[in-house]
């Protein structure tokens, strides 16, 4: 760890007990925008935000009064630590150019990256600075929505033991509660993560877009749905398992499935297919189905029909 010797001291005897000197945070888009905003709501020093984009920084400012609000040819404001909340592809850019531009009071350098370790930002290690990542399992679909409570959200922390110490005296500030995850775990944890909020969103955008096909009133799709969706999600989230699973799967209902293939888009019907299978290994596995109702779900399941193509595009930034 690097001492600071600047004009003034930024951090002092209670930072590993999350009381530390003030962040900046670079970058201002959805999660770094929300979690700016919480660490000025739990009373974290914030010397500033660092944002490349114009639009954004606007909407910092109006989310953030008094704060300072930097693009990045402005000189930093002195800081103790540095949260770095840009995409993943810009994360080896972003170090490169803070390299030259942070002080030697910085202690600590984290991103928020769920798919990404510490050593992305390698450039700024090797100026004696100790790196961590920090990703909040949270959808931040806004920056400058409603504040997200954090308190009780679970997040990943990996780097080098200083860095994870750190960034878990920030994650406790927030109400954050941390797990640490090896290195290489992070992108197979990411791809869960994903699988289970991003395309798990895009099923449910899918089956409003074709209902909405049938009822053609305005808004009554996912009106209608969301009781639905809530309830199934919310129970095996309330059990981790299968056992409250309801639907022709769970019932072994063959016909139910196989008209359910042969009535959806060719694109939504490959989807279901490979959604279904996992289902069924899933039931199986657990022991909620026989070996001749599963055989007999994998049989439906493999019926000769149209072929189509499934297609999402995900737009994320952060995280």
């Amino acid at each position: 760890m690097v001492r600071p010797h600047c004009p003034r001291r930024v951090g002092h005897a209670g930072e590993d007990r999350g009381r530390t000197g003030p962040w900046l945070v670079v970058g201002a888009g959805r999660c770094g925008l929300q979690l700016a905003r919480s660490m000025v709501a739990a009373g974290v020093p914030l010397a500033g935000v660092c944002e490349a984009s114009a639009p954004a920084r606007r909407r910092a400012r109006r989310c953030l009064r008094g704060v300072q609000v930097l693009a990045p040819d402005e000189r930093l404001p002195l800081a103790w630590g540095v949260l770095v909340a840009v995409p993943d592809q810009a994360l080896g850019s972003c170090a490169a150019e803070l390299a030259s531009r942070l002080g030697p009071e910085i202690r600590v350098v984290v991103h928020t990256s769920g798919a990404q370790p510490a050593a992305a930002l390698d450039e700024l290690r090797r100026r004696g600075r100790a790196l961590a990542s920090l990703h909040p399992l949270m959808s931040f679909a806004r920056g400058d929505g409603p504040l997200l409570p954090l308190a009780g959200v679970s997040a990943t922390v990996e780097g080098d033991a200083r860095g994870v110490q750190l960034a878990r005296g920030l994650a406790r500030r927030l109400g954050l509660v941390t797990v640490a995850i090896a290195t290489q775990d992070k992108p197979l944890y990411h791809a869960l993560a994903a699988l289970a909020a991003n395309l798990t969103s895009a099923m449910v955008a899918a089956a409003c877009e074709e209902l909405a096909k049938i009822v053609r009133a305005k808004g009554w799709a996912h009106r209608a749905l969301a009781p639905l969706v809530r309830e199934a999600v919310g129970n095996v989230l309330a059990t981790g398992d299968l056992s409250r699973l309801t639907g022709p799967l769970v019932r072994g209902d063959v016909d139910t499935v196989r008209s359910h293939l042969a009535n959806l888009p060719p694109g939504l019907a490959a989807a279901y297919e490979l959604v279904a299978r996992l289902t069924v290994a899933g039931l199986r596995r657990e022991g909620r189905i026989s070996l001749e109702t599963a055989a007999g779900l994998d049989a439906a399941l493999t019926s000769p029909r149209p072929c189509g193509s499934f297609a999402v595009v995900m737009r994320g930034e952060e995280g």
